[in-house]
C-alpha cells in the first residue's frame, strides 16, 4: 500500500483505488475485492493474492517493483515487497469484512 494510505481512517488512494474503490471492479465484472470473488478466482489465499497484485493478470497491471514485462505492469508507482504485502493483507481484511467502512 502507498505510505499516504491511512489504514484506520480510509483516508488517502493507494494502487487499485482506480479499479476496485469499495472492493468492485469497474473494469471486468467478476473481478471484484470480495470474497466470493477472491475464491472464485482462486485468489483468496495471502500467497495467491500477492502474486497477482506483485505480477497482475489479465486486465490487471502488476504493481510489483520487477513485475515483468513491462507493457504487463503499472506505468505508475511500483511498491516494495512490504507495500505489496500491506494491500495484500487490506485487501483479504476489508473482504472479510464485506468492504464495510468501520467507524
Amino acid at each position: 500500500m502507498e505510505k499516504h494510505y491511512n489504514h484506520e481512517s480510509g483516508s488517502g488512494t493507494h494502487a487499485g483505488n482506480g479499479c476496485h474503490v469499495g472492493g468492485g471492479n469497474i473494469v471486468q465484472a467478476g473481478a471484484t475485492l470480495f470474497q466470493a470473488d477472491l475464491e472464485k478466482n482462486a485468489v483468496a489465499d495471502s500467497a495467491s493474492l500477492y502474486q497477482l497484485i506483485y505480477a497482475g493478470k489479465g486486465r490487471m497491471p502488476g504493481f510489483g517493483q520487477d513485475c515483468a514485462p513491462k507493457g504487463k505492469c503499472t506505468f505508475g508507482k511500483r511498491l516494495t515487497d512490504e507495500e505489496v504485502q500491506q494491500m495484500t493483507d487490506y485487501v483479504l481484511q476489508q473482504a472479510a469484512n464485506n468492504w464495510q467502512v468501520q467507524q
